[in-house]
């Protein structure tokens, strides 16, 4: 058994290191970036930059390593930098990205983007008595928003016109700029966005990086307040576990006592009402439960019901947990009512079926009782699709806890995941699906131990 177990772990190892290295690539791939939302907090209008905010990014792309190459190599077309994330604002990398894709020369963009900056540097400089302060700011901000030919041209005519001869270094700007973009409309190479180029980076990337940190036992650090994302999940997981393993304690205690009093010849008639109203629960979404169940118990103030995770000091552990577990009873009947209905029918077909065979007619010939025969032969002969759903659903129950811990306010994993899903903290959501990975990864050799305590048959397969 030893052995059997020993050799599924290093099965699995692989598996959860491929689904985690997968999300990491993944999440740096997606469009934005918690950088980036420390960027457009501090953008004012459209085109408008400074230069403390610059060095600001600047450091605060360093300081979560995102200004390294993301893996050992990149596939890229010839056209594509592989500095275009350090551009500030961020605005401006989608403007850049439309030069490029449109004009394909990357030291022409350069030019012609760093005339723009010139240009808009010296429209923060005009008097009163210069050109039309508001009607110049837009201008020049409307050239960072477009890469079309016709428009950029028509903007150029614009500023000409409002553009008086003795501007001086404005108009002397105002012509740079224009003569860049003509050089640039000149040396544009576009089937350069279509010639592919590979580059190698070394070991200086994101993914070895997180890796080797991974391997010493350091998830890294959350970028929105610095703290080790290994304690940050910490609490978190302790609140979604105390929650989970409750709540799937008391569903499938209560699905097979329900599933066995449903078998019973005598209970016939509940039958005929348990089960139309277990299929009409289970089609109910899970907010829409949850929030029938906060008007219902925990807003009308009859019933002293709190809802959330409680922390009272308190001396003794048991009666703090006690107190904990107190609070989360509305969390908890939340999921149970999502739950219930369909573990429920699982085992009530199943021990329909087993119903059917021969040793069970066996056992009611010898003149067994009908509860003896449900519990002693045909729910042994169901264990197995019993441990199955058992150690699947645990992993499965996270879903559930996202909109329950968001709805009451339980600080556990599922509301981690959603607030830094939003804030795009890429290292507290790499940890939470490596803790996912390896609670599922857990929950398939706890099953393995359980069908090997459970049926003598897979003791053989396994020996």
């Amino acid at each position: 058994m030893f052995k059997y177990l020993l050799g599924r772990l290093l099965l699995i190892l692989p598996t959860v290191w491929l689904i985690s290295s997968v999300v990491f690539l993944v999440s740096r791939l997606i469009p934005g970036t918690y950088a980036d939302n420390f960027a457009e907090s501090r953008e004012g209008s459209v085109g408008a930059i400074n230069i403390t905010d610059r060095a600001a990014y600047l450091k605060d792309l360093a300081s979560t390593g995102l200004d390294k190459p993301l893996f050992y190599f990149s596939w890229r077309t010839q056209a594509q930098p592989d500095t275009l994330h350090r551009v500030f604002p961020v605005l401006h990398q989608t403007f850049l990205q439309n030069l490029i894709s449109r004009y394909g020369n990357w030291p022409s963009i350069t030019a012609y983007y760093q005339s723009l900056l010139s240009l808009q540097k010296e429209a923060g400089q005009l008097s009163a008595a210069g050109p039309p302060y508001g009607l110049v700011l837009a201008q020049t901000a409307s050239l960072f928003q477009t890469a079309e030919p016709q428009r950029i041209k028509a903007t150029f005519r614009q500023l000409h016109q409002t553009t008086r001869k003795d501007s001086g270094n404005w108009q002397k700007a105002v012509i740079f700029s224009e003569q860049r973009f003509e050089q640039l409309v000149k040396e544009a190479t576009p089937y350069k966005n279509i010639l592919p180029a590979l580059r190698l980076h070394g070991l200086d990337n994101q993914y070895h990086a997180w890796f080797t940190s991974i391997l010493n036992n350091n998830w890294g650090y959350s970028f929105r307040d610095a703290q080790p994302v290994t304690a940050i999940l910490q609490q978190a997981i302790q609140n979604t576990l105390l929650l989970l393993i409750s709540s799937l304690i008391l569903i499938f205690a209560l699905a097979i006592e329900l599933s066995l009093i449903l078998c019973q010849a005598k209970k016939r008639n509940w039958r005929r009402i348990i089960l139309p109203v277990l299929y009409i629960i289970e089609s109910i979404p899970l907010f829409i439960i949850t929030l029938f169940v906060l008007v219902l118990l925990a807003s009308t103030g009859h019933l002293n019901i709190g809802s959330g995770v409680a922390y009272h000091e308190a001396d003794n552990w048991l009666i703090a947990f006690g107190d904990q577990l107190s609070h989360l009873l509305l969390p908890m009947l939340c999921l149970v009512l999502a739950s219930l209905p369909y573990v429920t029918t699982q085992f009530y077909q199943a021990l329909q079926q087993v119903l059917t065979s021969e040793y069970i007619t066996t056992a009611q010939a010898k003149g067994l009782s009908e509860k003896r025969v449900l519990r002693r032969h045909a729910f042994r002969n169901i264990l197995l699709p019993v441990i199955t759903l058992f150690t699947g659903y645990l992993p499965a129950l996270i879903s559930g806890a996202v909109v329950i811990e968001v709805i009451f306010t339980i600080p556990g994993t599922g509301r981690l995941l959603a607030e830094s899903v939003s804030a795009r903290d890429f290292p507290v959501v790499i940890g939470l699906v490596l803790f996912v990975a390896i609670l599922k990864a857990g929950s398939h050799l706890l099953a393995d131990f359980l069908y090997f305590t459970a049926d003598p048959r897979t003791r053989q397969k396994i020996t």
